[in-house]
């Protein structure tokens, strides 16, 4: 018996939206019998479109975007599926590059309803959140229709709803340590990630780990898979700092293009773009070299809001929001502080969940702020803040705590001098970063 048996089809766009969180477990269930009942159920609309698959630890919203923009830019409908959003659902479902509107979210969500009901009761248990909106993702985009879907896994692989369809085009970005509950090494977390490489489809690989590289090789042999490895197959030829981002050039698998403009900073967005450039040849079969002035005019457009992303305010310290939220993240996040940024004074404004590493992350990133300024993220999950300070604290560093995410900011905003060259470096949790945007009157990403 399930807790939605008497489903009401709902009335407005915030009934959708609530009746989708209600469904936010307190234990997550691995498994794909739930979102398989589902899709089922409605017909199997993932099978619609060729999928390209993103799983990996870090980077796959912005290579997941990235593939999607390169991609529409050769003039197809490219619907696009990431997770978690910072601000508010609608952004997770895109159609090229446009969050699904309200009404939409509504009209498809009432459609959706009898359909959750019927897998409600398979026998499997309640459909998840994050199962009805890989759902709804399916059903929005073969409504559209698109040409091609492109997907972030939630967080895992084998088990995650997303890879409910078969994948044409798998992108794997680096596999490195977080969600214990996916193993607790990196071979396990390989072994998961790795189960999405379907038969036939072609593998697009990030520089990894030996062991995990190893792992990803025997799938791919198992199964029959095309494995390109950047570094050996394809690769980041060319990189320098430009106004609003950089310069890069990518040798791909079939052919070279170089003078490209990615309006995004930090070396890993251009490993994420030469990824994304690399499954964009896969998706095309590597029939031929990509046309150079559309993926020019794919990147220039690249977006990965919450990212290392610049807010700049009338007479206020610059505001760089990245959601870098597990050790991986934060060594990403330092170097590129370190390369592409020279501020005279930075304020670290960090909040993290509790099931994060904690301890790692606050040393990894802690002797590059100047005053740090810890608070809660707008979580359930989030850690005890007291516990991030005692670490950044026990670091001999200058620590503030306040547990208002809008106090904390504007304590942040008061150590830094508007007439110099100081930036707030928001970070620790995707929660905070759509916090502040939300603080900034920024609009939903």
């Amino acid at each position: 018996m399930s807790q939605f048996d008497d489903l009401a089809i709902p009335m407005t766009y915030q009934d959708a939206v609530a009746q989708l969180y209600a469904r936010i477990p307190e234990v997550i269930k691995p498994g794909l019998e739930r979102i398989q009942a589902l899709t089922n159920a409605m017909g199997n609309p993932e099978t619609n479109a060729p999928i390209v698959h993103v799983v990996g630890t870090n980077g796959k919203t912005s290579t997941t975007l990235m593939a999607a923009t390169l991609l529409q830019a050769f003039n197809l409908t490219v619907g696009s599926y990431t997770s978690p959003h910072l601000q508010v659902v609608n952004e997770r479902i895109r159609v090229n590059g446009e969050p699904i509107s309200d009404n939409d979210l509504l009209r498809i969500t009432q459609l959706l309803t009898p359909f959750l009901a019927v897998a409600d009761g398979s026998g499997h248990g309640t459909v998840s959140y994050f199962e009805a909106l890989t759902g709804l993702a399916f059903a929005y985009f073969a409504d559209v229709p698109v040409n091609v879907a492109v997907l972030e896994a939630g967080m895992g692989g084998k088990w995650d709803a997303t890879n409910v369809g078969h994948n044409d085009v798998v992108i794997i970005t680096p596999i490195a340590m977080d969600h214990p509950e996916l193993g607790d090494t990196l071979v396990a977390k390989a072994k998961e990630k790795a189960a999405v490489i379907d038969p036939e489809s072609t593998v697009i690989c990030a520089p990894q780990h030996p062991d995990v590289m190893a792992i990803i090789r025997e799938r791919c042999d198992a199964v029959s898979a095309t494995l390109k490895v950047y570094g050996e197959d394809f690769e980041l030829a060319g990189r320098e700092l430009a106004v609003g981002g950089q310069m890069i050039d990518i040798r791909g698998v079939g052919g070279e293009t170089t003078e490209i403009f990615l309006p995004l900073l930090g070396h890993h967005q251009a490993i994420n773009a030469t990824l994304a450039y690399a499954a964009v040849e896969a998706l095309f079969d590597f029939e031929a070299e990509l046309n150079a002035e559309l993926v020019r005019e794919g990147f220039v457009h690249a977006k990965s809001p919450g990212r290392l992303e610049r807010i700049y305010r009338d007479g206020e310290p610059l505001v760089l929001l990245d959601g870098a939220h597990n050790p991986a993240g934060m060594e990403t996040l330092a170097q590129t502080l370190k390369q592409d940024f020279s501020f005279e004074r930075t304020v670290l404004l960090i909040g993290m969940v509790a099931d994060k590493d904690i301890e790692t992350s606050a040393a990894i990133i802690a002797d590059l702020a100047d005053v740090i300024v810890v608070t809660t993220p707008p979580s359930s999950r989030a850690g005890d803040p007291a516990r991030l300070c005692d670490v950044l604290k026990a670091r001999g560093k200058d620590v503030h705590c306040l547990n208002d995410v809008e106090a904390a900011f504007d304590a942040a905003t008061n150590l830094t001098r508007s007439d110099h060259s100081d930036a707030i470096v928001v970070t620790g949790s995707l929660y905070l970063v759509g916090a502040i945007r939300d603080l900034l009157a920024e609009p939903p990403a």
